[in-house]
């Protein structure tokens, strides 16, 4: 039996994607990379189609494009363009959270300065105005109370007068016990814990934060699950917060594209190969569930 050909869409062979080629390779998987004008011998019909695609463009729009027209001509990406499109969208992901009652910072969107004013003011204490796409922390502000509110309008004001860069989220600020969780998802199952340690009320690595490995705790298990089952299976970065008054956990956000080749040399999980083990038997049982 011919084995699985994988397509790893990719816009640069980074650690993470070098170490997956391997891993696929190591399983006997005819596994091959793909820059985006690659691509076009892929959907003319130009070369046998690939049996799975595996998606890890940088931009959040390419990676959607790319799933999306993948999916159209019959090719099943991991992750999905639906899953992509919303891990890609916050305000989507707090939508969709909410729908489905998956535990999840109270979010609000605002689409003009008077909004996030009128908002913050209904919330009554600190909130966290975040833009609804980007990465490592960029944009994201804690709003104290309400000269901090002001003086986050007069600098928005100040660079963006006619209001582009909106909509925005005003988020719950969660009082966390000084870390958060990154949690790494393959298919369903979460196969490592990262627990992220800053004196900033941020925790994210690209700002510096500490990093150690957490057990999976059943509690941790329970809401990646309730994650993926609106999202559909994958392979996801699935960022907990812990209120520190009440000990609840939520789901802050969820990353469809994460990073794992220097943890993983840190806290010695081999990411890079359960992932290819876990694209192995998609690929050769078929499509995976859509996402909802």
């Amino acid at each position: 039996m011919t084995e699985p050909r994988v397509l790893l869409s990719v816009t640069m062979l980074r650690p993470e994607e070098k170490a997956l080629l391997a891993a696929f390779r190591a399983r006997g998987l005819r596994a091959e990379p793909a820059l985006r004008p690659d691509l076009a011998a892929v959907l003319s019909d130009r070369q046998d189609p690939p049996d799975l695609a595996l998606v890890r463009n940088l931009s959040h729009a390419e990676a959607a494009s790319v799933a999306r027209r993948l999916e159209h001509a019959g090719i099943p990406a991991v992750n999905s363009a639906a899953a992509i499109e919303i891990c890609n969208d916050k305000g989507l992901q707090a939508l969709l959270f909410a729908r489905h009652g998956v535990p999840h910072p109270a979010s609000r969107h605002a689409f003009s300065v008077e909004q996030v004013r009128e908002l913050a003011t209904e919330a009554g204490g600190p909130v966290v105005v975040k833009p609804v796409s980007g990465s490592w922390g960029r944009g994201v502000t804690l709003l104290p109370d309400r000269d901090g509110v002001e003086a986050w309008i007069g600098g928005r004001e100040s660079v963006d007068a006619a209001g582009r860069s909106f909509p925005v989220l005003v988020q719950e600020y969660v009082d966390k016990p000084g870390h958060d969780l990154r949690v790494v998802v393959v298919g369903r199952t979460p196969v490592v814990a990262i627990e992220r340690a800053s004196d900033d009320w941020r925790t994210n690595t690209h700002l510096g934060a500490r990093v150690r490995r957490v057990e999976v705790t059943p509690a941790v298990e329970r809401l990646c699950a309730r994650a993926v089952d609106v999202l559909g299976d994958g392979f996801y970065g699935v960022d907990l917060i812990e209120d520190a008054r009440t000990g609840e956990l939520k789901v802050l956000e969820v990353n469809a594209n994460p990073e794992f080749a220097r943890s993983a040399a840190r806290h010695g999980v081999p990411v890079a190969e359960l992932l290819a083990d876990y694209l192995a038997d998609r690929a050769h049982r078929g499509p995976a569930p859509l996402a909802a």
